[in-house]
C-alpha cells in the first residue's frame, strides 16, 4: 500500500501546531493571571483552551487511527515474493520490519512478557525437538532456544520476508534456530517428528477450514504423547481496553478462541485445556497427541483413535 508523503507531512505538521498552540496558550493564561488577577477571566480562558485542546486531541487520534489501520492492512497484504509452493488461503504478513513494532503496540509494550509466558507454559524439557509454526520474525523461537540451549527448534512461516527477518535476528543474537519458509497446513516434516509444537499469534489468520487442516498436520508431525501449545490474541470484553482496541483494531475484536478446542478434538488431540496465558490480551490452548499405548488400546476396541472431551480451565 502506498502512503502519500504529503499526508504524512500534514499529520506531523498538525501535531506540532497543536503542541505549540498548547504551550503558547498556557503561557498566555499565566501572563493574564499575573497581570489582571481576575479568576473569572482566567477560568473562561482556561475553558476555551481545554475545549480547543480536546478538539485537537480528537483530530490527532483520528489521524493516528488511520495510520494504524493502514499499517495493519499493509502488514496483511500478500507477500510480493511468495513462491508457488507457499500459496495459502490464510493471511500472510509481508512487512516484517513493521511486525515487531505493531506486536509490541498491540500488547501495550509487553510483547516480550507474553513470549516469556508462552515459553513457561510450554514446559520445555532438555533435548526436546520443537517446531514453531507461523514463527513470524522468530521472537518466540529465539527466546525458547536461549532459555533451553539443548533443544532442537525449527521455525516455519508462509512469508519469506518474515523468515528473512527471523534469520537476521538469529544471526545477530548468535542463536541457532532453523528458520525455513513453510505452510502450517502442509508441514514438510515426517510423521512423529516433534515433542512440542508452538503456535503464537497466528491461528486467527486462518479461516475455519484451514484451521482444521493445520491441526491435523500438527497432529501428524507430533510424536505420540507430544504436546501442542496455541496462544492467540484475546479481545478485551469490557472497559477502556475494549474501547481502545475497537477504535484502533476493530477487525481483531471478532477473534473467538473458544472455537479452537473443538477443532483440536476433531483432529484427535486429548487433554485439551484453555486459559489465560499470563497476559490479559492473550489466551492459551494446550493439547496432547494420543500416546502409543492409548492408541493401541483404542484400535484393539475397534476405534481408529482416542478422542477425549476437552477440559477447559
Amino acid at each position: 500500500m502506498h502512503h502519500s508523503p504529503h499526508k504524512n507531512h500534514s499529520a506531523s505538521k498538525f501535531v506540532w501546531v497543536h503542541l505549540i498552540f498548547l504551550v503558547v496558550g498556557i503561557i498566555v493564561l499565566v501572563s493574564l493571571y499575573l497581570y489582571w488577577r481576575n479568576s473569572e477571566l482566567i477560568a473562561a480562558a482556561t475553558g476555551a483552551l481545554v475545549l480547543a485542546h480536546l478538539l485537537a486531541a480528537a483530530g490527532i487520534l483520528y489521524l493516528a487511527r488511520g495510520s494504524i489501520l493502514k499499517t495493519v492492512q499493509k502488514l496483511h497484504q500478500p507477500s510480493a515474493h511468495i513462491h508457488e509452493n507457499l500459496k495459502t488461503e490464510g493471511a500472510t504478513i509481508g512487512e516484517a520490519s513493521l511486525y515487531d513494532a505493531l506486536a509490541n503496540f498491540l500488547f501495550l509494550g509487553q510483547e516480550r512478557k507474553l513470549r516469556q509466558a508462552v515459553v513457561k507454559l510450554a514446559h520445555i524439557q532438555p533435548g526436546e525437538t520443537v517446531l514453531d509454526v507461523g514463527c513470524g520474525t522468530g521472537t518466540l523461537a529465539l527466546l525458547a532456544k536461549s532459555q533451553h540451549p539443548s533443544i532442537e527448534i525449527q521455525g516455519r512461516d508462509a512469508s519469506p520476508e518474515m523468515i528473512e527477518r527471523a534469520r537476521y535476528k538469529a544471526a545477530q543474537a548468535r542463536i541457532a534456530v532453523d528458520f525455513q519458509p513453510g505452510l502450517i497446513e502442509a508441514i514438510e516434516s515426517p510423521d512423529n517428528q516433534f515433542d512440542l509444537v508452538l503456535s503464537s499469534l497466528m491461528v486467527h489468520h486462518l479461516p475455519g477450514d484451514l484451521k482444521a487442516k493445520a491441526f491435523a498436520e500438527i497432529y501428524r508431525v507430533l510424536k505420540p504423547g507430544g504436546r501442542l501449545l496455541v496462544v492467540d490474541f484475546e479481545p478485551p470484553q469490557r472497559g477502556f481496553k475494549k474501547l481502545f482496541f475497537s477504535f484502533f483494531l476493530g477487525g481483531m475484536m471478532h477473534i473467538d478462541n473458544t472455537k479452537i478446542p473443538p477443532l483440536l478434538e476433531q483432529a484427535g488431540f486429548t487433554t485439551i485445556k484453555m486459559g489465560n496465558s499470563g497476559h490479559t490480551l492473550a489466551t492459551f490452548v494446550s493439547a496432547e497427541k494420543t500416546s502409543l499405548s492409548l492408541e493401541f488400546r483404542a484400535r484393539a476396541r475397534g476405534f481408529p483413535r482416542v478422542i477425549s472431551s476437552s477440559s477447559l480451565l
